[in-house]
């Protein structure tokens, strides 16, 4: 009787856990704890890294990032499609959607406009995405007047395409971002209507 290699018992096995992607970074971040703390090792230029999952823009999912870098860093976090530069900041080009460390402003095709709080050592940025919409929280204050579960105040509308979380690291070495994907790990709810990334 031939076995079926995808067949286990009590079910299909589990899907990958969800991380930074080695395969998929800049060669001057290192990736630490199973993959999840994406290190700069050379500050003064930008250095992208993006998740192993990416999902449609028109679906949903929310993640977090814990952030170890200088108060008024050039950081950027955010989304972008796999034609993002990885040698430059997350929303250097139209198909990526960032949150700026220094100012707290969002930045898309390389244009930032005023929006939030500047970001830095110890907090943690939220970003929820929805029906190609995206939000973005620091420490679990939605940005901008923003309101994810009402589907009110996001900081960009009109994602398309398979979107992917990301972060470009520009400051000191050692700056880093630690990716939680899973809602075991978050440290705030998810808006209401909105799942986990893994």
């Amino acid at each position: 009787m031939l076995i079926n290699p995808y067949v286990f018992a009590g079910g299909p096995p589990p899907p990958p856990a969800v991380t930074w992607n080695p395969l998929d970074k800049s060669p001057e971040i290192t990736l630490d704890f199973a993959d999840l703390r994406a290190v700069n090792t050379v500050p003064g230029a930008y250095h992208g890294v993006r998740a192993t999952k990416g999902i449609a823009a028109s679906a949903d999912g929310y993640f977090e990032l814990y952030i170890e870098m200088p108060v008024g860093g050039f950081t950027t976090v955010g989304l972008e499609t796999l034609a993002h530069t990885l040698s430059g900041y997350v929303g250097q080009d139209a198909v990526g959607w960032g949150y700026y460390a220094a100012t707290g402003a969002k930045v898309n095709a390389g244009s930032l406009a005023a929006y939030g709080s500047a970001w830095g050592q110890g907090d943690i940025i939220g970003v929820a995405l929805k029906a190609g919409s995206v939000w973005f929280a620091k420490n679990g204050v939605w940005q901008g007047g923003g309101d994810p579960a009402a589907n009110t105040g996001a900081a960009f509308t009109g994602i398309t395409g398979t979107i992917f979380p990301a972060a470009g690291i520009f400051d000191i070495a050692t700056a880093a971002a630690t990716a939680r994907f899973k809602a075991s790990a978050f440290t705030y709810t998810p808006p209401t209507g909105f799942s986990a990334w893994e």
